[in-house]
């Protein structure tokens, strides 16, 4: 591995995902420190987003693009956002052990302060899952397998979804119908996940007629 900017911003965001995990699993709806955890993780996802944006522009601009950068910026991108949804969707953000009454409905939040519900989660993953699965399936196979525009917009949503939690968990009361939006965003963020992911199956039905 060359060891190149971008590189180093792949690997420096490999860190701040674990910080931001840190930070996320030490939250406490009762404890003293919780606004200030939460803003401090908020910070670290937004820093992280940039060097997202910042490794593939740099690699692209100065011609560094990389098999180490291929390989591992879109896992370290994954790690992030669907750890992300896996830890929000835990124990520790039940709106009871909060003692919050929510606005919304339960079956919009699912009973969680972070609208994210576990079988949101469960959701999410399988789809990776199985995208990769098939990806790598396809490659084996000499054939290419590109990412599409609705995996894309599943990436952003999924990212801003998550961006918008902390930030709400930070910052509960600072915009009206915050937790509207929050909610909003985790709801189109699983929709277009599960949209993109059958959009993928039927782009590799040709690969399995092959097959056939």
């Amino acid at each position: 591995m060359k060891w190149t900017i971008p590189n180093q911003l792949t690997v420096s965001r490999i860190f701040l995902a674990a910080v931001f995990f840190v930070l996320v699993g030490l939250y406490n709806p009762q404890g003293s420190c919780t606004a200030w955890l939460m803003g401090a993780g908020f910070v670290i996802y937004v820093v992280a987003g940039i060097t997202d944006i910042l490794d593939g522009y740099l690699a692209r601009k100065w011609n560094q693009v990389s098999a180490f950068g291929r390989m591992v910026d879109p896992i370290v991108d994954k790690v992030m956002v669907v750890g992300a949804f896996m830890m929000l969707a835990g124990p520790d953000f039940l709106a009871d052990s909060a003692g919050v009454t929510q606005q919304l409905p339960y079956w919009i939040t699912g009973g969680m302060l972070t609208c994210v519900a576990p079988w949101m989660v469960v959701v999410i993953v399988a789809r990776e899952f199985l995208i990769s699965g098939v990806r790598a399936y396809s490659e084996s196979q000499g054939k290419e397998f590109p990412a599409t525009s609705s995996g894309k917009i599943k990436m952003i949503l999924q990212c801003v979804a998550v961006g918008a939690i902390v930030f709400y968990l930070a910052w509960p009361s600072s915009i009206p119908y915050l937790t509207w939006l929050v909610a909003l965003l985790v709801w189109l963020s699983v929709i277009v996940t599960v949209y993109s992911g059958v959009l993928y199956i039927f782009n590799a039905r040709e690969l399995f007629r092959s097959e056939k």
